[in-house]
């Protein structure tokens, strides 16, 4: 099995760093096609850009499709957008052959429902890996935060994640919240909730907060001086991580630039 990783990310150099590194000890191989992939949007992109996205999803998946790939999301926001535009893309054979006469043929590209694409989690629950498990978390708690559209998105079966590695994953309503998306038209808020929401995760008692949201890891960890002043408290040193750099961890992997960790700017050094 061959994947692709959808990397349009910003801000992203940890995720995608680690997950590298994660392929790599699990022997799972990546290719890099010759053309870039389309960038799946953001939290607005199916109000305000939803033909744009659904081209875009629609080519990426063709892409790979046509390299006998996996188009493997490693993140929920992106991934939920492209779930969406292929969910519209194959109701509708109509929209389907429109996209392929007025797009895709300029790539000599076709639409296949039979494409296919992954969400890293769920990727990562059918591999077995438990081989490499060289440390456990038994120690640990976490929470995780997800993305803006989580609701829509199938409930997630991979707490054998965390069991194999002994990890314990709380589950509190409090870890559903997010406000990443009005940092552009109310900075205030965004700032203020997301501060509120990350001290009330402090106050469960967590080892650190894992996210599947590159909104969230930049709203908890990268503006984490903005949520200090915008909630008038003292920073505490709760890092926020990504799944991949957990699994590395388990698998004794010690290295923070292998781990990505050298790119947050709350420096990760519990582990």
């Amino acid at each position: 099995m061959k994947y692709i990783i959808y990397g349009r990310y910003e801000n992203a150099k940890a995720l995608l760093t680690s997950t590298g590194e994660l392929f790599w000890r699990l022997q799972l191989e990546i290719i890099k096609p010759k053309d870039s992939l389309l960038d799946c949007g953001g939290y607005f992109a199916r109000f305000v850009q939803k033909d744009v996205l659904l081209r875009n999803v629609a080519y990426n998946l063709a892409l790979a499709n046509s390299l006998n790939a996996t188009l493997v999301f490693l993140e929920e926001d992106a991934y939920a957008n492209a779930l969406y535009a292929k969910t519209l893309i194959e109701s509708d054979s109509e929209l389907m052959r429109d996209i392929e006469q007025q797009f895709l043929h300029r790539f000599n590209l076709l639409y296949d429902s039979k494409v296919q694409m992954s969400y890293l989690p769920d990727l990562l629950n059918t591999i077995n890996f438990e081989s490499l498990i060289q440390k456990r978390f038994s120690p640990f708690s976490s929470i995780i935060v997800r993305g803006a559209y989580q609701g829509h998105l199938p409930k997630s079966t991979n707490h054998g994640l965390y069991k194999k590695i002994d990890l314990t994953m709380l589950e509190n309503p409090i870890a559903l919240q997010y406000y990443a998306h009005l940092l552009q038209s109310n900075s205030q808020s965004a700032l203020y909730n997301s501060a509120r929401l990350f001290f009330d995760l402090a106050d469960l008692g967590i080892d650190f907060i894992l996210t599947h949201s590159l909104s969230q890891f930049e709203m908890l960890d990268s503006k984490r001086a903005g949520l200090c002043r915008a909630y008038n408290r003292d920073n505490i040193a709760l890092p926020i991580v990504f799944l991949p750099q957990i699994l590395l961890l388990a698998f004794g992997e010690n290295d923070p630039k292998k781990l990505g960790f050298n790119y947050h700017q709350q420096k990760v050094e519990m582990f």
